[in-house]
């Protein structure tokens, strides 16, 4: 009883398998032509672009000369009204009370309310 439990392997055939060719699947890549309707839509998008490209820059170029514009008034009224205030300040000061007083005792004036007339709007 000297039996072995181990499968006889040798009794068994030995299949060989053979390695199995894959079959490669070359992508082939076909230019396509363009029909004259699509090349007629890619010049005009292009010319479409080109144009719209062209306004853009127009417009910032005005755009920005509109801003010099701008900025050249708002200088000369802030001129303008600082000149205004500085004109009103002298005339203020030459026609302060004080002034005229110091004018007409240089002058020997006298006032006299006889000879002043209120005038009202």
């Amino acid at each position: 009883m000297l039996e072995s439990t181990a499968r006889n392997l040798q009794s068994y055939e030995t299949v060989e398998t053979e390695p199995q060719v894959k079959s490669q699947e070359i992508a082939v890549t076909h230019k396509v032509a363009i029909s004259k309707t699509e090349s007629l839509l890619l010049i005009g998008l292009g010319i479409l672009t080109l144009c719209l490209m062209t306004a853009l820059v127009t417009m910032k170029v005005s755009m920005t000369s509109a801003q010099n514009s701008l900025d050249t008034v708002t200088t000369q009224i802030s001129n303008t009204t600082t000149s205004n205030v500085n004109l009103q300040q002298e005339v203020s000061e030459l026609t302060s009370y004080d002034r005229l007083s110091s004018f007409a005792k240089k002058h020997n004036l006298k006032m006299s309310n006889e000879n002043v007339r209120n005038v009202a709007k």
